[in-house]
């Protein structure tokens, strides 16, 4: 079942980076729970619960400050339990200044009967990789 967790958090990826939301609450609990360090202006992060709102305010949020933005060189593990973590880099460019951005970042999925379920992010992989037990 680790490498079919792998396969969903890879489709949601996809269909993340092509804003396909309908596809994305397909793929989601509905108790769906997002933590995200990068929503907030101040990187204070956010939390977005319920799949009917998560995945839209997650986006508005993004959008307000990002021009484009998405995820790539995505490195999915399967982290056991019923988790994935992603290593990645966010890309995009911002909304005011117009810089463009690569960051590195670190995202846990935990799924739930093969759908998203807890989906948490991090500023560093290397916090990511500890909060999943694994190691670089």
């Amino acid at each position: 079942m680790s490498q079919e967790n792998v396969r969903v958090v890879a489709t949601a990826i996809e269909v993340f980076n092509r804003r396909d939301i309908p596809a994305l609450v397909d793929l989601s609990q509905t108790d769906l729970e997002i933590v995200s360090a990068l929503t907030a202006a101040n990187l204070g992060g956010s939390t977005y619960r319920g799949v009917a709102h998560a995945w839209t305010e997650y986006f508005a949020a993004m959008n307000e400050t990002w021009e484009r933005w998405g995820i790539e060189n995505a490195d999915l593990r399967d982290a056991g339990d019923d988790r994935v973590a992603c290593l990645c880099c966010l890309v995009g460019q911002g909304k005011q200044s117009g810089v463009p951005v690569e960051r590195a970042v670190g995202i846990i999925f935990r799924l739930k009967d093969r759908k998203l379920w807890r989906i948490r992010s991090y500023l560093d992989p290397t916090e990511a990789l500890q909060a999943a037990g694994l190691s670089e």
